[in-house]
């Protein structure tokens, strides 16, 4: 009759074991992360002002110097060995989100638009004339965008094509020289597009997998660069740019979850955390104000337990359509730092740490769930829904996420509106499984999504 102490979903799962890390500076590695060309194409800085205007301008990260004050967070400005300047782009494209009306280096990007294909943005505008190194890299840039558009457009707003980028640029590499193709070596599908939610990077510390299907394994520093090669083309490139992905990864480890900003009521968290133990904590970990109390267990839960949308470890896995990104990553160069393992012993997700949940709405790995009082209640789940607005200052501190409405079906919506939409039918979007809430009454997860915030 439910869940109990003794039992539940985390007697399915299989520990993934903490990996032992390079050594690296946290301080060096933040310092990297705003400064360094690890894309290593981009933009012109004489075009970028031109570029904002239709990328949109995003506000700059306090702390930074030089030109790097003057561009958004996203950005960095690097200079070429001719002199020339290049703006490319960071990790912070996805990995830096708002809320209550703050920047917050680490959370996911809830925000993000990438409905639009980056075909349509490439396309269009001319090569420049190679009279220097920023102009040549901005023809490749332009290339690559157009070579990932049309398997990495994202149905809707917030939605994020990581999975896709990486899985589009092994396919046009040579695993071992990670020479280009402009021909992909793997076949690509533009009906299999698989669509990602950025986890917050506080996690990471107790996280020995960074992808929600547990396959990054060891070292992640070979699917952490590989996840940022947009023009990395050759070994010589690449091995640098590992070197100091030993420092960003110390940086992201040391990262740590912010402080629920509202009230909370504290004998309602106190019952809420008795809850949270017996129900929750044999997947998701306990928690303590002293960190050394604290236990996370690193299980991967099979499909067929979790329950939820199985497009992305189903197609990873033996079998599925991208399979060969297992073979492709552990054949490469990249292999020799990291391992991807997407079925072994069976395909499924991992459960994550709940650090900050309350901040890293919409939730699941696909961002399929608006809240978290829908997750502990599946039955009340839309099956199409839109976020009300996308101002981080309007939180629903009840239900623990972002306010929405529901929405008609995204193909029957007029184009203009269906980027707002969440269809939870189409591939990849859908928002069923993780029933484990669904025994509680409504005063259990009251208490429940209290106790939560203090995490």
């Amino acid at each position: 009759e439910g869940l109990s102490c003794k039992h539940g979903p985390w007697e399915s799962g299989t520990p993934i074991a903490m990996p032992e890390l390079p050594s690296g500076d946290p301080a060096a590695g933040y310092t990297a992360l705003l400064t360094e060309d690890y894309v290593s194409c981009g933009i012109p800085w004489d075009l970028f002002g031109f570029a904002e205007n239709v990328l949109g301008v995003e506000e700059p990260l306090p702390g930074r110097t030089g030109k790097n004050a003057e561009v958004g967070h996203a950005w960095n400005v690097v200079s070429r060995s001719d002199g020339s300047e290049l703006v490319v782009s960071n990790c912070l494209q996805c990995h830096a989100g708002y809320f209550n009306g703050e920047l917050i280096v680490g959370l996911g990007k809830a925000s993000a638009d990438f409905t639009t294909s980056l075909s349509d943005f490439a396309e269009p505008l001319p090569d420049l004339p190679e009279t220097s190194e920023a102009n040549a890299s901005f023809n490749k840039f332009k290339a690559r965008a157009a070579a990932l558009g049309p398997y990495s457009t994202m149905m809707t707003i917030g939605a994020n094509p990581a999975v896709m980028f990486a899985l589009v640029l092994l396919s046009h590499r040579d695993p071992v020289t990670l020479a280009w193709s402009d021909e992909p070596l793997y076949e690509l599908s533009t009906d299999l597009v698989l669509p990602a939610d950025p986890p917050p990077w506080w996690r990471v510390g107790k996280k020995a997998s960074n992808f929600a299907n547990g396959m990054s394994r060891g070292d992640h520093r070979g699917t952490m660069v590989l996840a940022s090669s947009l023009c990395t083309d050759s070994v010589e490139e690449a091995a640098p740019i590992v070197d100091y992905f030993a420092d960003i990864q110390a940086y992201i480890a040391s990262i740590e979850a912010p402080s629920y900003p509202f009230a909370i009521d504290e004998a309602l968290a106190a019952d809420g955390a008795e809850i949270f133990e017996c129900n929750c904590a044999g997947c998701h970990g306990t928690y303590a104000d002293d960190p050394e109390a604290e236990s996370f267990p690193n299980l991967l839960i099979p499909i067929d337990v979790i329950g939820t949308d199985p497009s992305f470890a189903r197609q990873a896995a033996e079998g599925g359509f991208y399979h060969h990104l297992r073979q492709w990553f552990n054949d490469s160069y990249y292999g020799m730092f990291s391992e991807v393992v997407t079925d072994d012993p069976t395909p499924g997700y991992t459960a994550p740490p709940l650090d900050g949940i309350w901040a890293t709405a919409p939730y699941f790995h696909n961002g399929s769930v608006p809240s978290i009082a829908l997750v502990l209640d599946s039955t009340a789940r839309p099956i199409t829904w839109r976020r009300l607005d996308y101002d981080s200052t309007n939180f629903d501190e009840a239900a623990l996420g972002w306010p929405w409405e529901p929405a008609t079906a995204w193909s029957d919506a007029p184009e203009s509106e269906r980027k707002f939409i969440y269809d939870t039918t189409l591939f990849g979007y859908g928002n069923g499984g993780h029933t484990f809430g669904d025994h509680l009454d409504d005063t259990e997860r009251r208490a429940l999504l209290e106790y939560l915030k203090t995490l």
